[in-house]
C-alpha cells in the first residue's frame, strides 16, 4: 500500500517512516534469530518461532520496495548518492550469532540513510520555498445593473 503524497517534502517524510519500520523489523527479527538459533545459512529451514517476524519483516520490505523508485529517482534530481539501493538486497539470517553480533544493516549503512533523507528534506524544502508562488485566477467580475439594462437592448 504505497501512500499518495503530493509534494517531494512529504515522499521524504513517509519514507523515512518507512525505512525506521523496516530497520526496526530487522532489529526484531534479528533478536528473535539470535534467541532461537545457533546456526547459519541460507537454506536454513526456520520455523514457527520466527513467523511473526519474518512476516513483519516481508511486509516492511515490501512497503520500502514500492517507495524506492521514487527515492531513487530524488537522489538523481538533488545530486545525491543513492544509499536506498542495498537495503533491499539484504539477507537475514546469514551468519550465526557467534560469528558475527553486528547487524545485517551495519551502522555506517543506517548512518549514510539518515543522513541523505535529512538532505533530502532540506533540499526539497528549499525547492518548495524557490517555486513560484500559484497565481490565483482573476475574480469574475459581475456586471452592474445598468451594464446588464444596456446589454439588454443591445
Amino acid at each position: 500500500m504505497t501512500p499518495t503524497v503530493a509534494s517531494d517534502q512529504e515522499f521524504v517524510a513517509a519514507l523515512r517512516d518507512a525505512i525506521g519500520r523496516y530497520f526496526a523489523a530487522v532489529d526484531r527479527w534479528e533478536l528473535a534469530y539470535g534467541r532461537y538459533y545457533r546456526l547459519a545459512g541460507d537454506g536454513l529451514k526456520l520455523s514457527g518461532d520466527l513467523a511473526a517476524e519474518q512476516g513483519e519483516f516481508e511486509d516492511r520490505r515490501r512497503e520500502l520496495e514500492e517507495l524506492l523508485p521514487r527515492a531513487r529517482w530524488l537522489c538523481f534530481k538533488h545530486s545525491r548518492r543513492d544509499v536506498f539501493a542495498a537495503l533491499q538486497y539484504i539477507s537475514l539470517g546469514r551468519w550465526s550469532p557467534q560469528q558475527r553480533a553486528d547487524s545485517a544493516i551495519s551502522r555506517s549503512e543506517r548512518s549514510a540513510v539518515m543522513a541523505c533523507l535529512v538532505d533530502l528534506s532540506g533540499d526539497c524544502r528549499e525547492a518548495d520555498e524557490q517555486a513560484p508562488p500559484a497565481i490565483p485566477p482573476p475574480p469574475v467580475r459581475k456586471p452592474s445593473l445598468f451594464e446588464r439594462f444596456l446589454a439588454f437592448f443591445r
